[in-house]
């Protein structure tokens, strides 16, 4: 039995009871950690503020065995501001949901954990198209969790690409394939391949400097969906989340 201080997000809940909550912390030392919030959903509880989705803080979690409880949250972070817009509240879902999918008990991902933050922040804080934001995720998140998909190369015989003139994009290769290769992909716009690019060449901070054309955006979406659903399946959260947005 021990009690540990670890710097979380909710990334998931579920009620239990008639007012506990059972959390799903992506924390930065533990990684993912399931954890009970007792009495949290009374209108007076300590821990109303700290059972909520995305909510960002120091929280205090005595360990019982695989067990977790609550013991108290400094919070740090609420982004209450998403709660207030529906469309940014959706792609903060979708950001989570997938973090949920993809982190591990006890393995730390402070690389994923630092996408999923500021992710939320300019969210939140930032009049920034929220699409773009979510496709600056999903890049980053598919590069962190080892499946960074084909870009410069053919997927197939792993030829340099980026000077072809006719390009298509293939989930069973893993990215972008050359026009001599089989490929059973679809075509695929060469602006739309080095905007994926260079969203990888920016560091978290920098994610709200993407900007991009509504054609360009609803072209990357579309390829990265099909890539996610080979990865987690379609059933899903995490991706059935996606689909709803595009």
């Amino acid at each position: 039995m021990a009690t540990e201080c670890l710097n979380g997000i909710v990334i998931g809940y579920s009620d239990y009871r008639d007012n506990d909550r059972m959390l799903t912390l992506f924390t930065v030392e533990r990684g993912r950690v399931d954890c009970k919030a007792r009495n949290c959903r009374k209108p007076t509880a300590p821990l109303l503020a700290c059972a909520q989705p995305f909510v960002y803080g120091e929280y205090t979690v005595f360990f019982s065995g695989d067990r977790g409880t609550v013991n108290s949250c400094d919070v740090r972070e609420s982004f209450y501001s998403l709660r207030e817009d529906p469309d940014r509240f959706m792609i903060a879902s979708c950001a989570a949901r997938f973090c949920l999918s993809a982190a591990e008990p006890d393995t730390p991902n402070e690389a994923l954990f630092s996408l999923l933050y500021h992710t939320l922040s300019f969210l939140a804080y930032t009049e920034g198209e929220p699409k773009d934001l979510l496709c600056g995720f999903l890049m980053h998140f598919l590069d962190r969790i080892g499946y960074r998909p084909a870009l410069t190369h053919c997927g197939v015989c792993h030829r340099d690409v980026r000077n072809d003139p006719i390009l298509f994009f293939s989930t069973q290769a893993g990215g972008t394939v050359c026009a001599a290769c089989p490929h059973g992909g679809k075509p695929v716009n060469r602006i739309t391949l080095e905007a994926m690019r260079r969203i990888l060449l920016l560091p978290d901070e920098e994610l709200i400097r993407i900007k991009l054309p509504d054609k360009i955006r609803s072209e990357m979406l579309n390829l990265l969906l099909p890539l996610l659903n080979d990865i987690f399946g379609e059933n899903d959260r995490s991706t059935m989340i996606l689909a709803q947005l595009i």
